[in-house]
């Protein structure tokens, strides 16, 4: 009889204890999403997706379909993540998202908005080669100097992003520098002495060109 009732007290202290920690309900919040809005017209490929984190939740359900729910003709994405945002290369198209929030015992409706992705203008600059005019490879600087690094236009560009790494990037300590600028040069002064590879490639909105690379070397 002593271990029925035992029995019988852990029982309620159990239901107790789940009473109170209890999963909080959270089938009547929203996700509140953050990009891309209803209807927004995106050039780029790449598409970001992102919301607002709703409290009390796991995971978020996030579908992506072609060309809306009610007429899909493709599934492009259908997956469960526990991060606020999703990126995807998605082709030109008309699309609709949808998004909800879950946890172990309760879910949210599903918060929907379309999209569409045009064509871009870009110019495919993948097979373009960078040309480096200075300094020419191998050259050797002092601490003291300041080094002008330049290189050719290529067409169709936007942007171009410069790196330094000592001693080479196959085998990097530290890479010093690493900027995107528009134009096409770039300066670094006070350096250790140490040797160096810098590289510059070229890229616009949706394509980018290899690194072109060569080496220097600083001395005291």
């Amino acid at each position: 009889m002593k271990n029925i009732r035992l029995i019988g007290l852990l029982f309620i202290l159990i239901v107790s204890c789940s009473d109170i920690i209890g999963v909080e309900d959270i089938s009547d919040k929203t996700v509140t999403i953050l990009a891309p809005t209803e209807a927004a017209m995106l050039n780029e490929t790449t598409v970001i997706f992102s919301w607002n984190t709703l409290e009390d939740t796991e995971r978020y359900k996030l579908q992506i379909v072609m060309p809306d729910f009610e007429n899909t003709i493709a599934i492009l994405e259908d997956t469960t993540i526990t991060a606020t945002s999703f990126s995807k290369v998605i082709s030109a198209g008309n699309y609709e998202w949808r998004i909800r929030a879950e946890n172990s015992d309760f879910q949210t409706a599903y918060t929907t908005q379309s999209f569409s992705v045009t064509q871009s203008d870009a110019v495919d600059i993948s097979n373009e080669t960078v040309v480096l005019l200075a300094p020419t490879n191998a050259i050797i600087f002092t601490t003291t100097d300041t080094i002008n690094f330049s290189w050719e236009t290529v067409l169709n560009t936007e942007t171009y992003t410069v790196q330094i790494a000592t001693p080479s990037f196959a085998n990097a300590v530290e890479i010093i520098e690493n900027e995107v600028v528009s134009t096409t040069g770039f300066s670094v002064s006070n350096i250790d002495a140490q040797d160096y590879e810098w590289r510059v490639k070229a890229q616009n909105s949706d394509y980018e060109t290899t690194y072109t690379t060569q080496s220097f070397s600083v001395e005291e």
